[in-house]
């Protein structure tokens, strides 16, 4: 058996995250300007060439705007973001999730699970969705909501593959955590039994090649988890 190596974050990387929060918590508004480098560096106690690197890849994650001669300051990252911002975003509290990331989250796996399942129908044989059926049993006999959560992921995510679209299982396991989390929250409320007896529906329609049920279930699934939205914290 191999062990890697543990190593603790760098200071820049400490100094990119804490940024990151300041600004996803709203603590530094989009277009305030940061303190200057030497005040900063004063301030949070690391060396000048620390702020620097970090300034460099807050830009890079569309956090910040390095202007020439003025300043730096906080960008809308919605604009100016990418892949690695979204990662930035979910990183943020720990994984938990704010109610309005909750709602984001929900609207695009509705579109996304829409996309994916209407591949599956079009893509898989009958003998390999019936291969799933041991994923179904796997969240039925779970013994807690964050197992059974896992085993729904693993569920969807096999789904993903099925789809024959390469992107599609990247997609689901970038999601990984946060997909994860509000499962084990909905079975946490309405149990595991009910977790699996949503997904046994789903099931099948799959093996029906019933679309219509199939787009008609994903979204009373995400509608419902939308209206539970007070459930899900601040």
């Amino acid at each position: 058996m191999g062990f890697s190596k543990i190593s603790a974050p760098s200071l820049t990387d400490l100094f990119v995250h804490q940024i990151e929060n300041m600004i996803l918590s709203g603590e530094l508004a989009i277009g305030e300007q940061l303190p200057p480098a030497r005040d900063l560096s004063i301030k949070m106690g690391v060396s000048r060439s620390v702020i620097s690197a970090g300034l460099v890849e807050l830009e890079k994650l569309g956090f910040v705007e390095v202007l020439p001669r003025q300043g730096v300051f906080v960008c809308d990252y919605r604009r100016k973001g990418s892949v690695e911002t979204l990662v930035a975003i979910m990183r943020y509290n720990g994984g938990a999730l704010r109610k309005n990331e909750v709602r984001s989250l929900l609207e695009v796996r509705d579109a996304l699970e829409c996309l994916c399942l209407r591949l599956v129908l079009e893509q898989a044989s009958l003998p390999e969705l019936e291969a799933l059926a041991p994923m179904l049993d796997a969240i039925r006999s779970a013994g807690s909501a964050d197992e059974a959560a896992e085993r729904t992921y693993d569920f969807h995510h096999e789904l993903a593959i099925l789809s024959g679209n390469v992107l599609m299982p990247l997609l689901y396991h970038s999601f990984h955590p946060q997909g994860v989390y509000l499962w084990s929250l909905y079975c946490k409320r309405s149990g595991i039994e009910r977790l699996y007896e949503i997904k046994l529906k789903l099931y099948s329609a799959l093996l029906n090649h019933d679309l219509e049920s199939v787009y008609a279930q994903t979204h009373a699934i995400m509608d419902a988890a939308i209206g539970d939205l007070p459930f899900y914290g601040a």
